[in-house]
């Protein structure tokens, strides 16, 4: 009963997300109150200085003209996160809690919470620069990743086990490595690119949870702008932008495993749509986006890994984000029906879910809220509540699936470069067939010395302890704990105490 209270009490709290920004939202106070973004990351601020003395015209300094880009011109973005802790309970190495979903898909919340070691750099070099104006630039991110749980806490940082493991979950990836081209006059503002990247990704970071991620293998032009087109366009569709791509889909995901190497057959064209900047009023956005995906596979035969035929389908995300108290509040409503289900998922590879092997009835309904808040300085807090149903259209009695996820962090900046944290989790998961839910909750509460203060205020270094709890239809099961340290055991609790820096620039 207590987690469906806290689940109710959570809900509450993100209905302040609606109210309208008139009525009590504010400017956050400093620049770390925002959350960095794929897609928006920003060159750093000049420091703010005094206001300096009026002078005469003839006395004013020559402000001298921003530098034209040059062809090799680098700038870096980055992503970190890495540390280590000990099992209380178990002993040995540390483990971390999750919810195991259907195809291997795993809920958790992060904090105290992250048994791996991940480090991305986005580098991106200018590649041409026009005298009109025109800038062309190759973006490439090598990736990281070093499961704990797998290989251990290994000093050398290497990228697989060294003792002939195969499977032993580390690798070098490169998400981004594309190409794109700013600046083209008669295109409204619009960017063409071609690749394969990350694109238009939108999560939760308390639980790690890309629910509209459209990244993949393709091409196409983002941020077409409708001021640029109809110089006159009335202000609720003035900041309006078009997005349109077109992916490659091929093989099956597997969850977090990453994807199965495809058959040369296989092949599906997603074709991506989106329109953002919809303001209905001062403070509130709208955004839409549809996804198609078209089979163009040369053999409808059954594949081996399964005994579905591979199909076309469709998705729709409608999303809307109300500035409120020096953050946002963001409410997602996504459906999908046969190879369109996939929106993004919970996947260590952060690749989306999107496959064409699936039943034409096969369906997904997801509707999540998630608010972020800066009210003050010394103050931040994100929360979520998550439904997500799907339904493999077989009409077996376990074809429905429903999970449910709600969860906050809190983090309070108590003195200068010094944080205080505090995180809860809840994941609930239920078949059609009557069996009992899965639930698994988890807290975690953290001391951190941090660059800034506020609620995306990085680097911090923390320190953390742990503590979960699952029911019995839990027990027993693999994949619940990240080592399966709990497997076999009669324990319906567990706990962790690490150490973990995260940084974000």
């Amino acid at each position: 009963m207590r987690p469906v209270l806290q689940l109710l009490g959570l809900s509450g709290l993100l209905a302040t997300g609606f109210v309208p920004t008139q009525a009590f939202a504010q400017e956050p106070e400093n620049a770390d109150a925002q959350q960095p973004t794929e897609e928006q990351k920003a060159e750093p601020q000049a420091p703010t200085v005094p206001a300096a003395p009026v002078v005469a015209p003839e006395a004013a300094a020559v402000v001298a003209p921003s530098a034209k880009p040059k062809v090799g011109d680098l700038t870096t973005h980055g992503y970190f996160r890495g540390g280590f802790g000990g099992n209380l309970n178990q002993k040995g190495r540390m483990t971390c809690f999750q919810l195991a979903l259907d195809n291997g898909i795993l809920s958790k919340y992060r904090l105290g919470n992250e048994c791996e070691v991940w480090g991305e750099l986005d580098l991106t070099s200018v590649v041409y620069a026009g005298d009109d104006g025109t800038v062309a630039n190759l973006h490439f991110m090598p990736v990281a990743y070093i499961p704990n749980s797998y290989i251990g806490y290994t000093p050398t940082g290497v990228t697989s086990s060294g003792q002939g493991e195969p499977n032993s979950g580390a690798t070098v990836a490169f998400p981004n490595l594309y190409i794109d081209i700013k600046g083209i006059s008669w295109l409204a503002g619009g960017t063409p690119w071609a690749g394969t990247r990350y694109y238009k990704r939108e999560s939760i970071y308390i639980s790690d949870f890309f629910y509209w991620n459209p990244s993949g293998v393709g091409a196409g032009i983002e941020d077409l702008k409708l001021d640029k087109i109809w110089d006159s366009a009335p202000d609720v569709v003035r900041d309006l932008t078009f997005s349109v791509g077109a992916f490659a889909v091929d093989g099956e995901p597997n969850g977090n495993q990453g994807p199965q190497l495809p058959m040369i057959s296989d092949l599906g064209i997603r074709f991506d749509f989106q329109v953002r900047g919809i303001r209905p009023y001062e403070g509130g956005e709208l955004q839409i986006g549809f996804q198609y995906i078209k089979n163009w596979t040369n053999k409808n035969v059954d594949p081996p890994n399964g005994n579905k035929n591979t199909t076309d389908g469709w998705g729709v995300t409608v999303r809307h984000v109300q500035n409120v108290l020096g953050g946002d509040n963001k409410l997602v409503f996504q459906y999908g029906k046969g190879g369109g289900t996939g929106f993004g998922t919970l996947s260590r590879f952060y690749y989306p879910d999107f496959s064409i092997y699936h039943d034409p009835a096969e369906s997904r309904l997801r509707v999540l809220d998630v608010i972020t808040i800066q009210p003050t300085d010394w103050f931040g807090m994100q929360a979520n509540v998550v439904y997500q149903r799907d339904n493999t259209g077989t009409g077996n009695s376990d074809a429905v699936t429903e999970w449910y996820s709600a969860g906050g962090r809190l983090s309070f900046g108590v003195a200068n470069h010094l944080k205080l944290l505090y995180e809860e989790g809840y994941d609930h998961a239920k078949k059609s067939n009557g069996a009992a839910p899965q639930t698994l909750q988890k807290f975690t509460g953290a001391i951190a010395l941090a660059g800034a203060n506020g609620f995306f205020g990085r680097p911090e270094l923390r320190l953390f302890y742990t503590w979960a709890m699952w029911n019995d239809a839990v027990r027993g099961l693999p994949k619940h704990d990240s080592g399966d340290v709990y497997l076999g055991t009669n324990d319906l609790s567990g706990s962790t105490l690490g150490l973990q820096a995260e940084a974000m620039w």
